[in-house]
């Protein structure tokens, strides 16, 4: 089970955010880094709209694709789709809730610029969530066998899929966070004046938001 869950959250929080993006023309490079941030993590689409000239309805739908695109591994576990979009909604809350500071940007020699960004990662959603998962499972799998009865597989699913819920939809109620941490990210223009952040650098800074506890091990 650590196992199933440690790649759906990850792949979840990895897919739903990591991306390149490409702006042009006279560039706010910090600006640029804040809107990519913003409309990718916290749904916030207008200024990222306004940098790469398309409407707040494509920057939405991006948005929007690329959440439902990750969620939806969750019904190859034979979970329900009235709690494929419970989870839905609460990760897109998760995630308004990270938090993040863009600092100014320094122009480098050959063009490119490196820019501040300060996380502040998020760090009791995951801490210990399998441990206390695993626990109630093993209480609910107990009354089981003092009943002399053997769950159906569709039971043992729903049932974990509603108590995993139920326990990361506490932790996001009441948020922690932890020390503030700076990362840098460099963002470029290739030889049509488009610029970038690669994907590399957007996953190191989405990585830090939030801290997946013993999900990691």
């Amino acid at each position: 089970m650590k196992r199933v869950w440690k790649t759906l959250l990850a792949g979840v929080l990895g897919a739903m955010l990591v991306c390149t993006l490409t702006a042009c023309g006279s560039f706010d490079a910090s600006g640029y880094v804040k809107a990519t941030l913003d409309s990718n993590i916290h749904g916030e689409f207008e200024e990222y709209a306004e940098f790469v000239d398309i409407s707040l309805e494509e920057a939405e739908q991006d948005y929007n694709a690329n959440l439902d695109s990750s969620i939806q591994s969750m019904a190859s576990f034979g979970m329900s789709e009235e709690m494929t979009a419970k989870y839905r909604a609460l990760f897109a809350d998760l995630m308004k809730k990270t938090k993040y500071e863009v600092g100014e940007a320094t122009k480098n020699q050959d063009g490119s610029y490196t820019v501040p960004v300060t996380v502040t990662p998020i760090t009791n959603v995951f801490d210990g969530l399998m441990d206390e998962a695993q626990s109630q499972l093993i209480t609910y799998a107990a009354q089981f066998v003092s009943a002399d009865d053997t769950p159906t597989d569709d039971e043992i699913t729903a049932y974990t899929a509603e108590l995993l819920y139920n326990l990361l939809s506490e932790r996001v109620s009441d948020i922690q966070y932890g020390d503030p941490q700076q990362i840098e990210v460099t963002v470029s223009a290739d030889e049509d004046n488009a610029y970038s952040i690669s994907a590399d650098e957007m996953a190191t800074v989405t990585n830090a938001l939030i801290d997946l506890g013993d999900l990691v091990n």
